[in-house]
């Protein structure tokens, strides 16, 4: 039971960390596109800075969760052998990151 009880919270673990990347990816896109516009624009050089700094920080949280998604997959996999795993989650192991859909900019290059 204590292995079933386990793989149950790995699995939600991972559900979650494939969600917030899935969100993280949305608001990297979302800053992308208003960069690019403040650009486009030749807006106020503090704001595009500003924007630029907010866009790293966001990749670098996608970076993170990339990183810990695998980690989580392949924990899961080594002790819960005969459950599959979540869905999205293997995305994780094949891409460093699951794939958001349509409109994502990319996020298999994030990782």
């Amino acid at each position: 039971m204590a292995v079933s009880d386990d793989c149950a919270r790995q699995r939600s673990i991972i559900e979650s960390l494939v969600a917030d990347f899935k969100n993280l990816t949305t608001a990297t896109d979302r800053t992308e596109k208003q960069l690019a516009a403040l650009k486009a624009a030749r807006a106020d050089p503090q704001t595009i800075a500003s924007v630029e700094e907010r866009l790293s920080a966001e990749q670098e949280q996608l970076a993170e969760t990339a990183v810990a998604g695998k980690s989580a997959v392949e924990e899961y996999q080594g002790e819960c052998v005969d459950r599959p795993l979540p869905a999205g989650a293997t995305e994780f192991l094949t891409t460093g990151a699951p794939a958001s859909g349509p409109g994502t900019g990319g996020a298999a290059g994030r990782s």
